[in-house]
């Protein structure tokens, strides 16, 4: 069984560079790339899905205590996030004089997975797909602009 397996690990490698791994999860650049995987995980039937992860950047601060319940930290220190059940929304200030974009983002940070602050000050975060609505009521209550930024892949 281990030359099996190893012959298996040989032929991806042969095939494709990866991006990053974590355990059994393969991470990869380009859909050809995946789809070299699948062919060579059916060659060996061996069973094979394919999955959509957002990685977030150096500059993202993740919530260590829930982030793993929405992706996976490899080895390398990367966070890779399921696109299946996070969104990316973004709270920025309106120019309206009454709006109270710090404490919208004080709340805002209590429900994200992760967070990224742009360098003109709108925050993107993180979130569980089902709260997206809540970040907007967030927002509204708070006078500031919302976007989804990136949905989930439903």
């Amino acid at each position: 069984m281990p030359t099996y397996y190893a012959r298996l690990i040989q032929d991806i490698a042969d095939a494709v560079t990866l991006k990053d791994r974590h355990q059994t999860t393969l991470f990869v650049r380009t859909a050809e790339d995946c789809e070299a995987i699948e062919r060579i995980s059916d060659e060996y039937n061996v069973i094979c899905e394919r999955g959509t992860w957002l990685q977030l950047d150096s500059g993202w601060l993740p919530n260590e205590r829930i982030v793993t319940d929405y992706g996976i930290v490899t080895h390398e220190g990367n966070v890779f996030l399921d696109r299946g059940l996070v969104a990316v929304v973004q709270l920025a200030p309106w120019d309206d004089p009454v709006a109270e974009f710090e404490s919208a983002l004080e709340q805002a940070d209590e429900h994200a997975i992760a967070t990224l602050t742009q360098e003109d000050g709108r925050r993107l975060l993180a979130v569980d797909r089902h709260q997206v609505d809540l970040l907007a009521g967030i927002a509204r209550a708070y006078r500031c602009a919302f976007e989804i930024f990136l949905p989930a892949s439903v």
